[in-house]
């Protein structure tokens, strides 16, 4: 019997981190990522360790199914696809990444909303196609325009910020964050219907569950 710890990694990771991973050395990793659920079963039966995504859920069956398992990892920032609480009555380590991607997250955001605004993909597939009309694409500015953020949550506030940088006027509608978080921010405070009334443009990053 090997005296590593054997972890299966069910989703895809960036090349790094599987290297890191794979120079410990008392960790055996099997990497295989977009696994059927059947092969997943069969394989976390001698697993110490599972590394996941959103894609597979660890559930009561798997759990059960996993008698040396000792730690449920999720690469990513939420936990729904994990039984948490019966994890916990067997003993079981859950982590997760909290935070990780929120600058990712708002960085994409603002990239899809320049893309948007300044009709990049049908300019660049005018382009493509050997044509170009300037002032069919043009566009317009996001300077003053008026965004509506619905959560004001890690990547809420980060898209907030990154608004605010473009001077624009910039409500949030989230009920469960306090009034200081808003005026930390620089967000206006405003209500769902209000949202959907006044902005020029509507984000939505509330949290998945």
């Amino acid at each position: 019997m090997s005296s590593k710890y054997k972890v299966l990694i069910t989703g895809a990771l960036h090349p790094l981190a599987l290297e890191l991973l794979k120079a410990e050395q008392d960790i055996l990793v099997d990497y295989s990522p977009d696994l059927p659920r059947s092969e997943i079963l069969e394989k976390i039966l001698d697993c110490d360790g599972i590394i996941t995504r959103s894609e597979t859920p660890v559930d009561h069956e798997l759990i059960d199914r996993a008698t040396r398992l000792r730690v449920i990892a999720r690469a990513a920032v939420g936990i729904a696809n994990i039984n948490v609480d019966y994890a916990t009555q067997k003993g079981i380590l859950v982590l997760h990444s909290p935070g990780e991607n929120t600058n990712s997250a708002a960085e994409l955001t603002l990239a899809l909303l320049l893309a948007a605004v300044r009709n990049l993909i049908p300019a660049h597939q005018r382009m493509k196609e050997g044509g170009w009309d300037r002032h069919q694409f043009s566009g317009t500015e996001l300077m003053n325009k008026t965004i509506g953020l619905i959560g004001l949550g890690n990547v809420g506030h980060r898209v907030a910020k990154f608004c605010r940088a473009f001077d624009m006027r910039v409500l949030a509608y989230d009920p469960y964050i306090a009034d200081e978080v808003f005026e930390r921010h620089g967000v206006m405070k405003s209500t769902l219907k209000k949202n959907l009334e006044e902005v020029d443009i509507l984000s939505v990053h509330p949290p998945k569950n």
